[in-house]
């Protein structure tokens, strides 16, 4: 059967279908599910990656390195830009069509063989997470990577026993779920950290840190910190990409990774770390060359994505304050102005903060929303107090805000396409296929 024909695509319409599901709010049909698959979550030797920011590029490193060095690793990211497949990746391919139908019909033929289970009523997410997981341990990887999809002590992933966890950059996003605090969030994410594995910390805010060092030391953890065990020096950004150097259980002067923006250093540094932990509890080495090679050959499209030069044409996932903020920095320190700012939100988001940072550096702003229902509408968007006094214009979609830019927008100038994940897989599937990217309800 062609792939994306058929079955396949019924399977993978099934699957889009339980997004209706909503959000688990317990890990226990997740746990009742991985024992009824036999949980092959235990065979992993596995990097788990929480975090509100950067967590996705942390995971896009540490596999690329992982490969460099000569293993078999699998990727578990969410969410999806374009394909639902992206999300279970193994070597950088992601799981084909007709695996993708085999393994989702087992797997739900299992599960729903017994009514009474909690297990039969998985939302999409904690599905996909028991299908990935199932898929890496029957390729048989040396290794995986798992990025966690939402907070972190009852995301659908932390029934891993993992290797090492790594918590990246904490900051304000889900209050409503996590908490309004730095260190109640801090403290949701740290629930990934299990008893006696790898802790590589780059949190960040001190009251992170802190809720971090008292659960890595209850559970007799071994805690690698940013700034502390490891750090970057002499970040050197450019729109050809980004170097550094590196100081931790090794030195590493001048590594360099196409990807852009200072942030990108420190997702690497933190990559590193997690790459040395777990090769020192699994018996695995890495060369300084191997993790040179690694770092210069990850791609992670959708994070300071350049798609066009003229006019210069940016994609970026950023949807929280911290990430516009860090957005907005990286951009200065390239000395890129985006002159035209094409903009879409979650309903969920603090579109609010994130425009009175992003905004203001504009000339013009395009305000659209993406194919899912969770998208603010534009011209709610159009209200906003940081909107005022500059050319706005409003589009149904990106297809149209995209034909609006090129009218408006001089080829010597900026086009930054900001706001959700969800907009630059809308973006990415139009450039490239001409359609809207494969999600419905936009779930994780």
């Amino acid at each position: 059967m062609p792939e994306g024909s058929g079955k396949s695509m019924e399977t993978r319409d099934w699957l889009l279908s339980l997004q209706g599901r909503g959000w688990g709010t317990t890990l226990d049909g997740m746990r009742q599910a991985m024992q009824k698959l036999g949980n092959p979550q235990n065979d992993l030797k596995a990097i788990h990656v929480a975090g509100t920011n950067g967590k996705g590029s942390v995971c896009a490193f540490a596999s690329a390195i992982l490969q460099a060095a000569g293993l078999k690793v699998g990727l578990y990211t969410s969410p999806h830009l374009m394909d639902i497949r992206e999300r279970i990746m193994i070597n950088n391919r992601k799981i084909g069509e007709k695996a993708l139908a085999e393994i989702t019909v087992r797997a739900r033929d299992i599960l729903e063989g017994d009514k009474t289970l909690i297990a039969t009523r998985l939302t999409f997410f904690e599905f996909v997470t028991a299908i990935g997981m199932m898929h890496f341990v029957e390729k048989d990887v040396d290794a995986a990577v798992i990025e966690v999809g939402f907070g972190g002590r009852l995301d659908a992933t932390n029934v891993l026993p993992s290797s090492v966890a790594v918590i990246t950059q904490i900051g304000l996003d889900h209050t409503e779920y996590l908490g309004n605090t730095i260190g109640a969030i801090a403290a949701e994410k740290a629930g990934i950290i299990k008893e006696n594995c790898g802790v590589v910390s780059s949190a960040g805010d001190h009251s992170a840190t802190d809720v971090i060092r008292k659960r890595a030391l209850a559970l007799r953890c071994t805690l690698v910190e940013n700034g502390k065990d490891f750090l970057v020096r002499n970040i050197r950004a450019s729109l050809s990409g980004t170097s550094f150097d590196y100081q931790g259980a090794r030195d590493l002067p001048n590594m360099r990774t196409n990807l852009l923006g200072r942030h990108q250093a420190e997702n690497a540094v933190t990559a590193i770390a997690a790459c040395d932990e777990l090769a020192h509890r699994e018996g695995f080495e890495i060369t300084d060359r191997q993790i040179e090679e690694g770092l210069q050959k990850v791609h992670w499209p959708g994070r300071l994505d350049v798609v066009s030069r003229e006019p210069l044409t940016i994609l970026d996932c950023g949807h929280n304050p911290p990430a516009i903020g860090r957005l907005v920095d990286s951009l200065s320190d390239l000395g890129v102005n985006p002159d035209t700012v094409i903009y879409a939100s979650s309903k969920d988001k603090d579109y609010g903060t994130s425009s009175s940072i992003l905004f203001p550096k504009a000339k013009r702003l395009i305000l659209t929303k993406y194919g899912a229902p969770r998208s603010i509408e534009p011209e709610i968007l159009a209200q906003l107090p940081s909107a005022r006094g500059k050319p706005v214009f409003l589009s149904s979609g990106i297809a149209e805000a995209l034909d609006i830019s090129k009218d408006i927008t001089p080829k010597d100038e900026v086009v930054l396409i900001v706001g959700s994940v969800f907009l630059v897989g809308d973006t990415l599937s139009w450039l490239r296929f001409g359609k809207k990217a494969d999600f419905s309800l936009a779930g994780l």
